[in-house]
């Protein structure tokens, strides 16, 4: 017999089954993977371009430049962020595209890191 706090958490936090075919089979999730790649490798070279003696032209980034496990814990949060918005919004085709922006954002970022390298 079920007591009164197991009904409340079996109602409350139902489990799902998630299928990690269908999730990587989902072009969506894909250019989340490589979203999340490219995040790492940006981390990487621009970390590379800094100790060059470059600088960060990402605003929003600027004030954690010093500590780069703090653009890193910076960068998961957001990443986070996305993947629960595409979680929730498994039909919306503003996120797809918003996602495929992103993704070809990081790329160009992520080239532009590598282009700074070779000159430096």
């Amino acid at each position: 017999m079920a007591t009164g706090v197991e009904i409340i958490e079996t109602r409350a936090l139902p489990r799902r089954r998630v299928d990690v075919r269908a999730v990587l089979g989902d072009p969506r999730w894909r250019l989340f993977v490589g979203l999340v790649v490219l995040n790492l490798i940006d981390l990487v070279t621009t970390s590379m371009v800094l100790t060059r003696g470059g600088t960060e032209r990402n605003p929003f980034v600027q004030p954690f430049v010093d500590d780069i496990w703090q653009v890193g814990v910076l960068k998961g949060l957001v990443l986070v962020l996305i993947a629960v918005l595409l979680g929730r919004c498994r039909q919306s085709r503003i996120a797809e595209v918003a996602l495929a922006a992103t993704t070809g954002w990081y790329l160009a970022v992520v080239s532009w890191n590598v282009a700074v390298l070779t000159i430096v």
